[in-house]
């Protein structure tokens, strides 16, 4: 079976969905990245079930992974997102 990625895991949603998710420095990623622009389902939600906020001109969302942590930011396109991530960390480098 399929892994999944870290915005399509389910969050608890007890008490209503989180604000969301744990998102760890920039500069604790390390060696080769994921990368993966976050689509959003009924409104600012992720597959998982977090809600991150924004609205019409909020910047997309992106997720970035290595084998031992995860980062969420915006930015305006992947290509920017890439860019972001190596100026705060230029040791990583990135599949595809």
């Amino acid at each position: 079976m399929k892994e999944a990625l870290p915005f399509q895991v389910n969050v608890s949603c007890k008490y209503g969905a989180p604000m969301g998710r744990y998102s760890a420095p920039i500069t604790e990623l390390s060696g080769k990245v994921h990368i993966r622009y976050v689509p959003f389902f009924s409104g600012d939600y992720d597959q998982g079930g977090a809600y991150w906020g924004g609205g019409r001109y909020t910047l997309p969302l992106f997720c970035a992974w290595d084998s031992d942590c995860v980062v969420y930011f915006r930015a305006a396109s992947r290509e920017t997102a890439k860019m972001v991530l190596s100026n705060e960390n230029p040791n990583i480098t990135f599949y595809r």
